[in-house]
């Protein structure tokens, strides 16, 4: 199932079989991110810097890296422990020279290290991710509460967050004296 979701060959291998399914039945498609990512290659050569939301399995950083983007910071914000494990060894295997933070909870994504982040790295160049949907759709029959249930309202998280970063990031216009 990993080649079918374009992740390399073992890339959950550390886990059960049930652990590996839950993790990829959540991931995207690592080709169809790469396809959508594919425009930053000649825009990026020297590496990218990236806040990556509910990062699942790394998705997009494994598009990234295939698309032969420098991964230079990445700060990864995903609440399983078993996806973080899967991203922190796909990261030592292959071998990239960045910096990779580990966030557990979106909601401890504070303005402060959100501010922190852009001085020490200059910004973000990319922001992704795919808030959980458990509430929405699929076979959850029981809690369809739309964007107000519990997992679902993280969406809003995300908007929170990208608010933030545009405004940490935005043009600051300073005048001269005359």
């Amino acid at each position: 199932m990993e080649i079918l979701m374009g992740f390399p060959k073992n890339h959950t291998r550390s886990f059960s079989r049930t652990d590996r399914f839950k993790v990829l039945g959540n991931a995207f498609q690592v080709d169809t991110v790469g396809y959508h990512l594919s425009v930053l290659k000649n825009l990026f050569p020297a590496g990218i810097n990236v806040l990556s939301l509910f990062s699942g399995i790394g998705g997009a950083e494994v598009a990234l890296h295939r698309l032969g983007i420098p991964l230079k910071n990445v700060v990864s914000v995903e609440l399983s422990e078993t996806s973080r494990t899967i991203v922190q060894s796909w990261w030592e295997q292959t071998n990239q020279q960045g910096n990779l933070i580990h966030i557990a909870d979106v909601q401890e994504v504070t303005v402060q290290k959100l501010a922190q982040w852009v001085d020490s790295f200059g910004g973000f160049d990319l922001v992704v991710g795919g808030s959980p949907c458990n509430n929405l759709a699929g076979r959850n029959y029981v809690s369809r509460d739309g964007l107000e249930g519990k997992h679902s309202s993280l969406f809003y998280e995300y908007f929170r967050i990208l608010d933030v970063v545009k405004f940490l990031m935005r043009p600051v216009i300073t005048y001269g004296t005359i």
